[in-house]
């Protein structure tokens, strides 16, 4: 990798954009740009704390650079492919990101002709939203072809969640009511960092239950940091307590778009109605920091039929599919 690093380093591209690996630092940045941004920014993969989550991947290094005056993230692996995770952010018509998106699309098609990747995907992934935004400038589809992902994004509404009003929530009500009358001394609270061993361990009893029914779901390179990091991050954690220990944890954002991301969710599947209390109680805690925020993203199901028919319980108020962009040359 040190020696794909050098000469990658080495592109013109990469003074010309002023390119610089990814830090935490980088956090207000982001930021800035995305609150300018005019196309919806709201792909759950593409936002500050997941993109820096890829740097502590061990099998990829990731960049930003700017193109004019855009914020573009590249992803550059270890067996020398290079993508755009998202699409570029910052102020800017269809025309203008497609224009950037052209320039960007040059480059890596140049970096992946010499590493045999230059059949893959330009930028992965983007929802049906930001497709449209694009599809806006009359030659989009000149330059880039789509090609439809597994899975559905789904984003719920933060004032039904706290409500639970209506027939519809009938099932999550009564999931709730019968584990608060089954376990009344669990005690929820915000996490502390000397939690951190015991949530850790919870990801892995979580992964050795539930998570094998989602066999696609993979977040050992996302999880730890996170939960190290949160503070930086600006992330929310709630933790479940019963007895003197953890059984469940929720993470979450508010984001400079004004949505909430909901991140990660571990617990143990033998306590009933326990991912129902702990996706309703961090929307409440975010109603209550801001009233105004009034959906989060819970992220696709990656087309697994188990995790699209758990999140459609939760009565999703949008459902976006997603793409991969095509650069055609």
């Amino acid at each position: 990798m040190d020696k794909l690093l050098y000469h990658f380093k080495n592109n013109p591209y990469y003074s010309l954009w002023r390119m610089s690996e990814v830090t935490l630092s980088d956090k207000e940045t982001y930021a800035l740009f995305i609150k300018q941004t005019e196309y919806k920014a709201n792909v759950w993969s593409g936002n500050f704390t997941y993109i820096w989550a890829h740097t502590n991947s061990d099998k990829l290094t990731v960049f930003k650079a700017y193109v004019d005056d855009m914020l573009v993230t590249f992803i550059l692996t270890n067996s020398g492919r290079l993508y755009m995770p998202c699409l570029p952010f910052g102020k800017g018509n269809a025309k203008e990101v497609t224009e950037v998106l052209i320039k960007c699309a040059i480059f890596c098609l140049e970096w992946n002709n010499d590493t045999n990747f230059s059949h893959k995907s330009t930028v992965n992934p983007l929802n049906e939203a930001q497709l449209a935004f694009l599809k806006q400038y009359p030659q989009f589809n000149n330059y880039f072809r789509e090609e439809k992902l597994t899975g559905i994004e789904r984003h719920y509404s933060i004032p039904k969640l706290v409500s639970l009003y209506g027939k519809d929530y009938a099932n999550i009500r009564n999931k709730i009511n019968k584990f608060n009358k089954t376990y009344p001394k669990a005690r929820l609270r915000f996490y502390k960092p000397k939690d951190y061993e015991e949530v850790i361990k919870l990801g892995e009893i979580w992964e050795e239950t539930s998570g094998k029914k989602y066999k696609k779901i993979i977040d050992e390179f996302y999880f730890e940091p996170i939960i190290k990091h949160y503070k930086e991050l600006g992330h929310i954690i709630l933790v479940i307590e019963l007895g003197g220990k953890i059984i469940g944890m929720i993470s979450a954002e508010i984001l400079p778009t004004g949505e909430a991301w909901g991140c990660i969710t571990k617990f143990n599947k033998d306590y009933i109605g326990l991912s129902e209390k702990l996706t309703t109680e961090i929307a409440k805690v975010i109603n209550q920091l801001n009233p105004n925020v009034n959906t989060i993203n819970v992220g696709s199901d990656l087309g697994s039929k188990g995790l699209a028919f758990y999140k459609e319980r939760y009565r999703p108020v949008l459902n976006y599919k997603r793409y991969a962009l095509f650069f055609i040359y």
